[in-house]
């Protein structure tokens, strides 16, 4: 059996309408379009193919099935140049001459031999029909909307119940030509002629509230679609996007969560955005882990604020160990001493007073700690002192003191030293005197 038979030749095209509505569009064949009541044509006489005419046509159809489209347009130019044949047979020839263009990819010139093979007006009603509808698909895949909806309007006018999808695609349509009004009407009515509404039609729907910011109207249809089309990201993208529009902040990151449960949150951007979501929700656990994750298979970018993230979501997990290694690695990354102090604050939550104090120094000597130096030098001073290096630990402080908001910390530390330096002094002194 030939691989196109004639009765149904299907080709698919993918065009996109808008940013948020991909729809798939076809051409249909004489089964497809049962599903509309055609009104009464006018009665013309069955017509069939020759014998020779059925096998040159057969001929074509096989060399198209094997790729071989030059072989197949010679047979049916051939066809259509002889006067051996009848105007009905030079119709099909002319209408499989188009598909064989349609095959090849060339879907502009494909267009101009369907609606030559249209125009010859000796095509069953049947074909006629089909093919007008095709011409208005193909018109829609070649940017040209005012021709397909006036195919599309021709073909309205020889039927008596368009199918929904019909409306749909006159919906589809008009959104291109960004007619709203009228690509809501017909999507309208495309989904309640129907029991199962095809996703396509939600999203000529949803695209004509969202470009309208009608976000009210769009929340019940994304909360239908999401339960309808559970695996689809785009239409949890948007609700989440409504729900935060609207100020519902729990359910906008219920809709992320969702997504990230899913696995439809692939790229670093969206792991990082979730991440920040479960941190600013008070599930620092959760953000850590995603980020810890991300960042080891490669899937988070490395870089120093997502290093500082990742560390900043163990903190608050109150994970200080955990926390020291994305710190040390986004410090060394950053241009100012700011998360060095961070990372001297860590060790100081574990007294590891050792290494606080050189990470505190190495905070101040890099600088731009901005509002946070007063506080590195006060924290550095104690630093100091708990390792018993109070004189290092009073040139800290007077630092420190510098700062008004830090300044009377900062010397109460300088006499609390200063009078246990006097004591170790006297203490000295008087074992002097006694040895």
């Amino acid at each position: 059996m030939s691989k196109l038979r004639f009765s149904s030749l299907i080709l698919m095209f993918s065009f996109v309408a808008s940013p948020i509505m991909p729809e798939a569009i076809r051409l249909i064949d004489t089964a497809t379009a049962q599903e509309e009541k055609k009104k009464k044509p006018k009665t013309r006489r069955s017509q069939v193919l020759s014998k020779g005419a059925f096998n040159q046509i057969t001929s074509a159809q096989e060399a198209l099935s094997e790729g071989n489209h030059e072989t197949a347009m010679n047979i049916l130019l051939n066809m259509m140049k002889s006067d051996r044949y009848k105007p009905y047979e030079k119709g099909v020839a002319q209408q499989t001459y188009a598909y064989v263009w349609a095959d090849k990819g060339d879907y502009t010139r494909a267009l101009v031999e369907f609606e030559r093979a249209l125009n010859l007006g000796v095509l069953p009603e049947q074909v006629q029909l089909d093919l007008t509808y095709n011409i208005a698909q193909l018109s829609i895949a070649e940017d040209n909307p005012k021709q397909a909806l006036r195919y599309l309007n021709r073909w309205f006018s020889q039927v008596e119940d368009p199918s929904a999808s019909a409306y749909g695609l006159k919906a589809q349509i008009y959104l291109i030509m960004d007619n709203l009004k009228q690509a809501e009407k017909n999507v309208n009515k495309a989904i309640n002629m129907s029991d199962s509404p095809k996703e396509s039609w939600y999203r000529i729907l949803l695209s004509v509230y969202l470009q309208q910011e009608r976000y009210k109207e769009a929340l019940p249809i994304l909360e239908v679609v999401v339960d309808r089309f559970p695996g689809k990201k785009a239409f949890w993208q948007q609700l989440s996007a409504v729900y935060q529009e609207l100020g519902m902040e729990k359910k906008a990151f219920t809709a992320q969560q969702a997504m990230h449960s899913q696995d439809m949150l692939k790229t670093s951007k969206e792991l990082v955005r979730i991440a920040q979501l479960y941190l600013y929700n008070d599930f620092p656990y959760k953000a850590a882990k995603i980020l810890d994750k991300g960042l080891k298979d490669g899937s988070i970018k490395k870089t120093s604020k997502n290093w500082e993230l990742l560390a900043t979501s163990w903190m608050h997990s109150r994970e200080w160990k955990k926390s020291r290694s994305p710190l040390l690695k986004a410090a060394s990354k950053s241009k100012s001493g700011k998360l060095y102090a961070q990372l001297g604050q860590a060790y100081i939550q574990d007294e590891d007073w050792k290494n606080a104090e050189k990470y505190l120094v190495k905070a101040v000597e890099k600088g731009k700690l901005e509002k946070r130096e007063s506080n590195t030098y006060l924290v550095l001073g104690i630093t100091q002192a708990r390792l018993g290096k109070f004189e290092k630990a009073i040139k800290t402080f007077r630092k420190a003191g510098d700062f008004d908001d830090t300044a009377k910390d900062a010397f109460k530390w300088i006499r609390s030293l200063e009078r246990q330096l006097a004591e170790k002094a006297r203490a000295e002194k008087e074992k002097q005197k006694t040895g």
